[in-house]
């Protein structure tokens, strides 16, 4: 199984490589890096942020009519949100094997911190692993410093390891195998 990366050109450029490379030893699958050819809409002016559901809409259509099987992770730098919740990472569509990552909270320059590409390079990782397990069924998992855990901050993220826990790994596994 592959899986692909849309990589949004207002996303953080020369990231594409080392990130795809590191989905693919956290995954344990092939990863490819495509330029995102969606038009994004869901932006809400009010809020300065996109609405990641309405991303997802497109994504889905996109998928639909080209009839992209494999499961999709969209990079952008637009901050997401979801009615319900202030500010996403990320999200992802099991249903229809769509997920999105937004750069946007998991650059340093968004807290006014240092900048620093390693920092970045890591979030990214971390983040697309997290919603490209749950497009493979996962839920999120109790354990704080596995990949499948709910990070409601950046530091809660910082924390996770780039890596599954046993159990998660197994359901992952598991999971691939049947073709979930």
């Amino acid at each position: 199984m592959e899986i692909l990366i849309f990589w949004d050109a207002a996303a953080p450029p020369g990231f594409q490589l080392p990130v795809s490379r590191e989905l693919s030893n956290i995954m344990d699958m092939d990863v490819k890096v495509l330029e995102n050819p969606l038009v994004l809409n869901g932006y809400t002016g009010s809020r300065r942020q996109t609405d990641a559901r309405v991303v997802l809409d497109g994504l889905d259509v996109y998928k639909r009519r080209l009839s992209v099987a494999e499961p999709v992770l969209l990079v952008i730098s637009e901050d997401l949100f979801m009615v319900g919740a202030e500010f996403l990472f990320g999200l992802a569509r099991p249903s229809t094997g769509s997920a999105v990552v937004s750069s946007s909270r998991l650059d340093n320059s968004y807290y006014g911190r240092r900048r620093d590409d390693d920092d970045l390079l890591d979030r990214l990782c971390k983040e697309g692993a997290h919603e490209l397990g749950h497009l493979f069924g996962l839920d999120h998992c109790r354990e704080p410093d596995c990949i499948m855990h709910n990070p409601l901050t950046l530091d809660d993220l910082d924390r996770k390891r780039r890596d599954f826990c046993p159990q998660c790994r197994e359901r992952l596994d598991a999971g691939v195998a049947g073709d979930v």
